[in-house]
This record gives structure tokens, sequence and C-alpha cells, in this order.
């Protein structure tokens, strides 16, 4: 088959979600957008099952994907809907839908309508990221709006904080508590939650209600972020295998020219593994400053069909590329198999993207 594998550890993924319950000591949301940063929603749905209260995802087609494995757990949709069509499957699927502005209160109103179904709604605030959210005075509006929209039941209120700088999020935090207050005038019993993976890390007034995790899942903290007490473990290591061998007679190396020096007579190895597999340009150690769209050259003595890991630790290369881990974890299983395993047992392999692959 010749594909990049990819080993995820299922018991990692519940240790570190362990760890952060431990360390709030509230629920979390477990936020598996973007495919579960890499690791495969359905599969990291399913091992969480137990640990977190509900799930977060990006678009409403993720929301499809892990309708079933979340067993009836709530499921939010951080993107506001966009479209009244977005909006109509969005409340026909029990979705939580996320309400930032008049217009998308407004559109998911119209959606209960014609559904003659209730739906939940997070009310999303602006504290200083401008992404996505309503002001205090937008506040007001939507919820004089929502308290006459019979259908539409508010469960949540939420931000997200920027910047891992503390004044910064403290004062983002602050915004969001009048608002919080402001809100609870309207609603009782929402669950407020200003914090992801940092926050959480954070700890105290951060908290709130739950926390919404992330990267921290997946075993890495946000850059530069040092905390004492907590252990999260990598729960993903990528393999690919060396798909050719031959003795350097000279030229190049792949494209371009490698950074080590080459002499005629080295031993190099074919790795069948691109940037199309996800593997990013630029990676400062010389193995991909050569990079093809299905391999790339090494240096050493390799076997044919023998694997070699492309990525173990996801900040490591990170810094090399100049990026972050986030972008990493997404992109490095692009075309990869992924073998799941719980301690010394391989509980399943999926093939294919994670999009309508078979499980073995």
């Amino acid at each position: 088959m010749q594909k990049v594998t990819a080993e995820i550890s299922l018991q990692r993924l519940q240790h570190n979600a362990r760890a952060f319950i431990q360390r709030t000591g509230k629920p979390i949301c477990a936020v598996v957008k973007a495919d579960a940063y890499g690791h495969g929603a359905v599969e990291t749905v399913n091992a969480l099952q137990g640990l977190a209260q509900c799930f977060a995802v990006s678009i409403l087609d993720e929301a499809i994907a892990i309708r079933v494995a979340s067993c009836g757990k709530e499921i939010l949709i951080f993107t506001p809907p966009l479209t009244l069509q977005e909006a109509v499957v969005s409340v026909q699927n029990g979705f939580s839908v996320t309400v930032d502005s008049m217009r998308t209160a407004r559109l998911v109103a119209k959606a209960t309508q014609i559904t003659k179904k209730a739906v939940n709604v997070h009310l999303k605030c602006n504290t200083g990221m401008n992404r996505y959210g309503v002001d205090i005075r937008g506040l007001e509006r939507v919820c004089n709006y929502l308290k006459t929209c019979s259908f539409v039941q508010v469960k949540g209120l939420y931000s997200h904080l920027y910047t891992t700088d503390r004044q910064t999020s403290q004062g983002q935090l602050q915004s969001f508590l009048q608002m919080r207050a402001f809100a609870l005038r309207y609603y009782t019993g929402l669950t407020c939650h200003i914090s992801a993976t940092y926050g959480a890390l954070l700890g105290g007034a951060f908290v709130l209600d739950m926390t919404r995790i992330g990267l921290g899942l997946y075993g890495y903290l946000p850059s530069g972020v040092q905390v004492n007490g907590l252990q999260v473990k990598p729960c993903m290591r990528v393999y690919a295998d060396v798909s050719a061998v031959h003795v350097y007679q000279g030229g190049g190396a792949g494209y371009g020219t490698p950074k080590q020096t080459l002499r005629v007579g080295d031993t190099l190895n074919v790795v069948r593994c691109g940037y199309a597999d996800g593997v990013l340009r630029g990676d400062a150690d010389g193995f991909f400053n050569t990079l093809c769209m299905d391999a790339h050259v090494r240096i050493g003595s390799k076997k044919v069909g023998e694997k070699v890991p492309v990525m173990v630790d996801a900040d490591e290369i990170a810094r090399r590329t100049g990026t972050v881990s986030y972008e990493v974890l997404c992109a490095v299983t692009r075309r990869a198999e992924r073998k799941y395993t719980y301690g010394d047992f391989t509980v399943c392999r999926e093939h294919g993207n994670g999009r309508g692959g078979t499980k073995t």
C-alpha cells in the first residue's frame, strides 16, 4: 500500500482528558474539529465517551460525521450558520448552534419555525478576538429577540482567548464576566466558557463552567507555555516506508541540493512521504529541504520496506518549519492509514484519509 502510517494511542488520549478534568475540576468539551486535529474524529469521540461532557467542531459537515459516535451527547458547532439551509440541517440533527449576531439569531429562529423543532444555542461574545461574536450592546439586542422565540433555547455563553499573554487574557475575562452577568438576567443555568487549552492551564477564574480542550487532548500545549504539575502525552507518531535505496553518483537528491554534504558512494534512502502527505516544506534539519510531492531523500543505511519516523514531536517540527504544532498535526495524516492502539493492543485501523475509509 505504501501509505504513511499514523499510530495513535487512545490510552494517551484518555490520559490527557483526565489530566485536564483533574486540573480544572470541571467538565471538558472535547474539541474534535479538523478530524480531531488529524487524529480521526470518530475514533476520538468513541474513546472520550466516558470523559467528555460534550464535543465541539468547526463546521456542519464535521458535526454530521460524529453524530452517531457522539451517542446523543451535545455537539456544538463553532462557526455560525451562513445560510438558512445550513441552519435547518443543524436544527433537524439536534446540533447546538453558535449565535454571534442578530443576523444569525434571525436565521436560527426561522429554521426552528420551518422544522417545528427546538434548538439549543450558545451565544458567542466578542471580547477582543474580533472573529465572531457580539459586543455587550449586540448581546442585549440578541437576548431581547431570542426571548420571543419559543423554539430557541439559549444554553450557553462563550468567548475565546486570542493570545497567551496573561494580562491580555485577564482583560478578556473581565469583559466576558460583564457579558455573563448581563446574559444571566435573561437566562438562568447558562453554561459559560471562555477557556480552551491555554485558559484551562491558567485555571482559577478562567475555568468557569467548562473548558474546551483541543490541542491539550492530543498531547501538546500552546507554544511557549510552561506548566507545572500537568503531564500530557503526545498521542500520535507517523511513519513512512523506505521505498528505494541506492548509491549516490552525483547531482542532487530530490529537488534541489540537500543541506547535508553528499559524497559519491553515500547511501541514499527514498522515503515514500512528501508534501502531498502533509510533510511541511522548509524543515531545517536537512531531511525535507529537497522535498518532493510524494517522497523525500535521506542519507543513511536503511532497507527497502523499513519504516522510518516522519513525525514524532509536532512541537519540534513546528520550531524547525516556523509554524505551530496545530498545523503539523492537521497536515501530517492527510494521506495516512491510521492505526489505533490501546496499550500493547491494536484496536482498529482506518484506511484512507478519514473521509469514508474502511476499518478493519
